[in-house]
């Protein structure tokens, strides 16, 4: 698993608990506000493939 694959798996989690968290009220919505910018700032720390 490369750092583009965790960071994809990172938003795609947050945007579930995201939408687990607005439908039950639970804190699960700040959890996966946090993995989204977890992954955003992955994304664009990452360095580009060296060849």
């Amino acid at each position: 698993m490369n750092v583009r694959t965790f960071a994809l798996a990172l938003l795609l989690l947050g945007l579930v608990l995201v939408v687990v968290g607005w439908l039950t009220t639970n804190p699960a919505a700040f959890v996966g506000l946090t993995l989204i910018v977890l992954g955003v700032i992955l994304l664009w720390t990452r360095r580009p493939n060296a060849k």
